[in-house]
């Protein structure tokens, strides 16, 4: 859970939104670059009100694609290709690399 604060804390620094980082990071692992906002916020254990101004963003910088709602009553989203889903990744080692210094900064602490 503390991890998942750190996450939330660089993606505020980053982006400005709690949960931006955590969705694109979710994106980035889809296999087939498909998802929709329900399967976003089920797989990061929020409600979709958590997940819909992220994906809104991601939408208007050209990272997602809405595709057309079709048969289904999901609306999916498709991942474009781009660098930034790398860099996400990225920031998101930095941040559990720096999570797991300060726990053993503390654990050296409380010896």
């Amino acid at each position: 859970m503390l991890e998942k604060e750190a996450l939330r804390g660089l993606s505020r620094a980053a982006f400005g939104q709690a949960y931006r980082l955590e969705v694109m990071l979710a994106v980035a692992d889809s296999a087939d670059g498909l998802t929709t906002q329900t399967e976003l916020a089920r797989e990061l254990g929020v409600s979709v009100s958590n997940v819909q101004g992220p994906v809104r963003s991601l939408i208007g910088c050209g990272l997602l694609t809405e595709l057309p709602q079709g048969d289904s009553r999901s609306k999916f989203l498709m991942r474009n290709r781009s660098a930034a889903w790398e860099w996400a990744q990225e920031l998101a080692l930095h941040s559990r690399a720096t999570f797991r210094a300060d726990a053993g900064n503390r654990l050296a602490l409380e010896v």
